[in-house]
């Protein structure tokens, strides 16, 4: 589990910088604190019960208490991020002002991302934030208070202004434990070979309760779910990469580059060469 707050504390203010291939050992949930992740460096995949979405620079992700997550590192690109965690009483006198929607929208969907403005309003504020909570001389009541306010406008910016993002993938249902951990390794060795049976395992299910649990929780069958998966790292390949589509095939975990053409033109209506073209 996440560390609570300190004690006595009703918000901490974290600055992590950790290495890309950083992975939570298992999943976890703060209990006693709601929490905003700036994301300043790197790029995560989040897989909860609810959804699975990216988190990249320039966004903020938002947990809420009992919020069970876990993530996986989606390059190599070092973690550095402002975690800002704070109990529900400290945001009490805001909810009181102007209404408990506010942290329910934000808190809703967790990615936000911003237009280029208001990120660079956010993220100043953060950074603010940061540096007001590093002061050892400042007095403990005016640190809170001073904090308090600057949280105040950032919960305000990202109501008003943040954009959900539109690549949060809403599972079809609740997941249980057992068909998140399957995600988290379909999600983290999508690159290898995987059998249906490798992944049943990862759960202890039988291979045919596994199976239907999985489409049923997911809206989706295992099989095109891996695709799915593996399609989109594709697509980023494509995006970032130089290299051939026969390299981004193989290095993406389809044997038979001409399976992955297929699958590709079937679920984006055009072939790997032409999404690259079109994106230039």
């Amino acid at each position: 589990m996440p560390l609570p707050l300190p004690p006595g504390r009703k918000i901490q203010v974290i600055y992590k910088k950790i290495a890309g291939n950083y992975e939570m050992p298992s999943m976890e949930a703060a209990l006693d604190h709601y929490a905003l992740g700036f994301m300043i460096h790197g790029d995560r995949l989040v897989i909860t019960p609810m959804m699975t979405f990216e988190l990249h620079p320039g966004y903020v992700g938002a947990m809420a208490p009992y919020f069970y997550h876990k993530t996986i590192p989606m390059s190599d690109a070092y973690y550095e991020n402002i975690l800002i965690k704070f109990s529900p009483e400290f945001v009490k006198p805001l909810s009181e002002q102007i209404g408990e929607q506010v942290l329910e929208q934000i808190y809703k969907y967790p990615p936000k991302s911003f237009s280029d403005e208001v990120r660079e309003k956010v993220f100043a504020l953060a950074w603010e934030m940061l540096e007001v909570w590093q002061d050892e001389m400042a007095d403990i009541v005016y640190k809170e208070f001073k904090l308090q306010n600057l949280l105040f406008r950032v919960l305000l910016l990202i109501y008003e202004k943040a954009v959900v993002d539109g690549k949060a993938d809403l599972h079809h249902t609740v997941l249980s434990q057992q068909i998140m951990e399957a995600v988290y390794y379909m999600e983290k060795n999508y690159m290898n070979p995987m059998k249906i049976e490798d992944v049943a395992k990862v759960s202890g299910y039988s291979v045919s309760y596994f199976s239907r649990l999985f489409e049923t929780q997911l809206g989706t069958p295992f099989s095109e779910y891996l695709c799915n998966i593996r399609l989109k790292h594709i697509q980023d390949a494509l995006l970032t990469t130089d290299k051939t589509v026969l390299e981004i095939a193989l290095e993406n975990g389809f044997a038979y580059p001409g399976n992955m053409s297929s699958s590709f033109k079937k679920k984006f209506g055009m072939t790997p060469l032409q999404f690259r073209k079109r994106q230039m």
